[in-house]
C-alpha cells in the first residue's frame, strides 16, 4: 500500500494547498469506557520531544482493519483551516479543515484528522497514549456517523452528511519512513457556531448582552439543541453527550446542525446495553425534553446557569435566569407542556408528582398541575 502527500515544512503538514492521497479505511471498533477494552498494548511514552514522538508513532501506528471490500483513492486538497492543534497551546486533538477531492473545487468538504502528533502526550486520568486518544478519537467519531447514516431524516440535516473514513501518509524526519493518519470526510455546513456567536459578543471576558441575537433568536435555537439530541439519540441511535455551544451550528435560516460525536455513546457497540427504544418495556415514543432537560439550570445536559457551575451555556440563556432559575423551568413546561400528537413520550406521573417539587414556587406548580400534577391537599 503506497500512498503520497506534498506538504509545507512547518510545524504541521496540514496548512493550505497541501494535498494529499487519500484511500478509503475501515475504522476500528470503538473501545474504551462502555466499549471493548483497549485493544492496543501499553507502551512506554517517550520523552515529550518531536523526533521521539514521532518514533512512537512509527513503532505504534494507527489501529489496522480487514481493508475495504474495495479501495477507493482520491487526491484531498486543503483550502482552509477551522481548528489547527499545535500540542502545548491547547488541549490537543483532531485537526479540523476544509478541502476538496482530486480536481473537483467547487465541492469543499470538512475533514477531521486525527493525527496522534496532535493530541496530548497522554490522558492524565488513564495513562492512554496520544497515538491510542486519537485512535479512539476516529473509532467512535467515524462509527457514530456511520450508524446514524441508517437514519434518513438526521444526517445531511440536524448532523452533516458523512463521506466516508479515510487514511494517508505523511513524511517525517525519519529517512526513508512515512507515517499513517486516519481522517473522516463531512459535509461543509455553512454558519457558524453557538460559541462563535458568544466569543464575538464578549470584550474583554465581558458578554455584552447587546451584541448577542436577540432572546427570541437565542431560544429557538436552545429548542432546536434539545429537539435535535433527542432525534439524534432516538432514530438515530447515537447519544451525543457533549452538546455544547462550540458544538451546536447555527446556519443562516436560524436552523441548528450537531457536530463533534468523538465523545458519543453508540449502544450497539456496548459491551452490555442496547439502544433505548430497543430496550424491554421502552416506550414507542422518545422521552419529553422536558424530562430528559428539567431542571434546566443547573442541570441537565450541562445546561447550568453560572459558570460557577461550569455551565457552558450560560453566556446564552437569558440573563433573568441566571437570577430566577425557575423561569428556566417554565419555559421547558411551556415550550413542550403540549406537544404534538405522537412526538414525545407522555410525562410521567413519577416525575409530576414527584417530592422535589414540593419546593417550587405556585406559578411552577400550576403549570405542572395542568399536565397533571396531584394538586396539594388542603389542611
Amino acid at each position: 500500500m503506497t500512498s503520497g502527500a506534498t506538504t509545507t515544512h512547518s510545524s504541521t503538514p496540514y496548512q493550505n494547498g497541501a494535498r494529499f492521497r487519500i484511500q478509503s479505511h475501515v475504522p476500528p471498533e470503538p473501545f474504551g469506557g462502555p466499549y471493548r477494552l483497549d485493544p492496543r498494548p501499553v507502551s512506554a511514552l517517550p520523552d515529550d520531544v518531536p523526533i521521539l514522538r514521532v518514533w512512537f508513532a512509527l513503532r505504534n501506528p494507527p489501529l489496522e482493519t480487514a481493508p475495504p471490500p474495495s479501495v477507493t483513492e482520491h487526491t484531498f486538497t486543503i483550502t482552509g483551516t477551522k481548528t489547527l492543534r499545535r500540542v502545548g497551546t491547547d488541549e490537543g486533538g483532531a485537526h479540523v479543515v476544509t478541502g476538496y477531492l482530486d480536481q473537483d473545487q467547487a465541492v469543499q468538504y470538512v475533514a477531521k484528522i486525527y493525527d496522534g502528533l496532535s493530541y496530548p502526550l497522554e490522558n492524565q486520568d488513564t495513562g492512554e497514549d496520544f497515538m491510542t486518544l486519537a485512535d479512539r478519537d476516529y473509532a467512535i467519531e467515524a462509527w457514530a456517523y456511520k450508524t446514524m447514516q441508517l437514519a434518513p431524516n438526521i444526517v445531511g440535516k440536524i448532523v452533516p452528511g458523512y463521506h466516508g473514513a479515510w487514511t494517508f501518509s505523511v513524511d517525517t524526519d525519519v529517512p526513508d519512513r512515512r507515517r499513517w493518519v486516519r481522517m473522516v470526510l463531512l459535509q461543509l455546513v455553512p454558519g457558524e457556531t453557538v460559541f462563535d456567536k458568544i466569543l464575538r459578543a464578549s470584550k474583554d471576558d465581558t458578554l455584552r448582552y447587546d451584541l448577542l441575537p436577540d432572546e427570541d433568536f437565542r431560544l429557538r435555537v436552545l429548542k432546536q439543541t434539545f429537539e435535535a439530541e433527542i432525534s439524534i439519540w432516538w432514530d438515530g441511535g447515537v447519544l451525543h453527550r457533549d452538546l455544547e455551544p462550540r458544538n451546536v451550528m447555527v446556519q443562516s435560516d436560524g436552523s441548528v446542525v450537531i457536530i463533534d460525536f468523538n465523545r458519543a455513546d453508540i449502544p450497539r457497540f456496548w459491551t452490555q446495553g442496547s439502544q433505548a427504544k430497543h430496550l424491554k418495556d421502552a416506550p414507542h415514543l422518545p422521552p419529553s425534553p422536558i424530562r430528559r432537560y428539567w431542571p434546566l439550570p443547573p442541570g441537565g445536559a450541562n445546561f447550568a446557569t453560572t459558570e460557577e457551575y461550569g455551565g457552558p451555556w450560560a453566556r446564552w440563556i437569558p440573563q433573568s435566569w441566571l437570577d430566577n432559575k425557575e423561569l428556566a423551568a417554565e419555559w421547558v413546561l411551556q415550550t413542550w407542556g403540549n406537544p404534538p400528537p405522537n412526538k414525545y413520550a407522555p410525562v410521567t406521573d413519577y416525575f409530576l408528582n414527584h417530592p422535589g417539587h414540593k419546593k417550587r414556587g405556585p406559578r411552577l406548580i400550576a403549570m405542572l398541575e395542568k399536565l397533571g400534577r396531584k394538586p396539594a391537599e388542603k389542611e
